[in-house]
């Protein structure tokens, strides 16, 4: 994956394994959260550093200096983001004692229905598409679905427990289940697909419906939901 700023972007494969040469810890929050919102507008083909520098403020040569390489820079906005969401979606569950309540805001994190939905979705697809061509972010990939399951499925066992979601579920097949279909909403909401509903929190509450069926959530004040 090189650049030429006066030229374009060479046909390989968006992300190419040279770890030794890697320097992506040393770039900071706001740069690689700019980075991430480039990668989305413009793909990670067409990705330079230029244009984050343009987003961000900070200058090409800081840039380079912090990241070695623009494969560096994309890598660390990739890992950014995951690390960003993975934080998100631990507190989400801290924020209520209730599995549903927890469940819910799992459910918002992971669908991005917020201002930029779309924006933040395309990110995701370009890092899955790096992560069918170099291993290390393909493990990386598996082990931020491992991360988000277990979250999940923690819940889930949770509210067994509490009686508030109904028995005989298994909450590995529960997770997923759950996440297939906050993934599911996220390919339409990356197309700004027209046949989607409109309004913000409408995919929210799409999929809420979808695992409150999928759970057998018990409302609570129901006998064996408190």
């Amino acid at each position: 994956m090189t650049e030429n700023d006066t030229g374009g972007t060479a046909r390989r494969p968006p992300i190419v394994a040279r770890r030794g040469s890697r320097r992506s810890g040393r770039g900071r929050a706001a740069v690689l959260a700019a980075a991430g919102g480039v990668i989305g507008d413009r793909g990670a083909d067409g990705t330079r550093f230029t244009d984050v520098s343009r987003a961000s403020g900070v200058p090409v040569s800081t840039l380079q200096y912090y990241f070695g390489s623009r494969e560096d820079l994309l890598i660390a906005a990739f890992r950014h983001e995951c690390a960003r969401e993975q934080a998100a979606m631990t507190s989400a569950v801290r924020a209520s004692e209730d599995p549903w309540d927890q469940m819910v805001h799992l459910v918002r994190v992971g669908v991005a229905d917020g201002d930029r939905p779309a924006l933040t979705w395309r990110t995701w697809v370009e890092f899955w598409r790096a992560a069918l061509r170099d291993d290390e972010l393909r493990e990386e990939a598996h082990e931020v679905y491992h991360r988000w399951r277990g979250l999940v499925q923690e819940v889930v066992r949770a509210g067994i427990t509490s009686g508030r979601f109904r028995s005989g579920l298994n909450p590995d097949i529960a997770s997923h289940q759950i996440v297939a279909l906050i993934d599911g909403i996220g390919i339409p909401l990356a197309l700004g697909d027209p046949g989607l509903p409109a309004g913000q929190g409408t995919a929210t509450k799409m999929v809420t419906d979808a695992v409150a069926r999928l759970l057998g959530m018990r409302p609570r004040g129901e006998p064996g939901a408190d």
